[in-house]
Formats: structure tokens, sequence, C-alpha cells
């Protein structure tokens, strides 16, 4: 998934599962390493489109 069809759903989807495998203990350290850096990225994203959502609904604020 990049940037330029970036969906909320999908992101959220892609976190639960880097989650799910980093809790199941079957990840190298170089894995987790790229994992969290996935993670980092999507996360911003996901703030990104909340405010922008959150400046759509209340533009005044």
């Amino acid at each position: 998934m990049k940037d330029k069809k970036f969906k909320y759903d999908d992101a959220l989807i892609e976190l639960k599962q880097i989650l799910q495998d980093i809790q199941s203990d079957q990840t190298g350290i170089d894995q987790l390493s790229s994992q969290i850096a996935r993670s980092k990225e999507l996360i911003t994203l996901c703030k990104n489109r909340l405010r922008e959502i959150e400046t759509s609904i209340n533009p005044a604020e």
C-alpha cells in the first residue's frame, strides 16, 4: 500500500497484522525493525487522514 491510494481501513488492517506478527514471537530482529518502521509510517498516514477529516467537519476550529 502506497500513499497514492491510501485508505484508512486498509492501514488499520495492516497495523493489526503487524501487531499480531510481533506478538507471535516469530518475528526476527531484522523483520521487527522493518515492521516498526512501516507501523510508524502507517500511523502517521492515519493521523494525517483523521486531521483532514476533522478539519473538513470543523473548518472554523
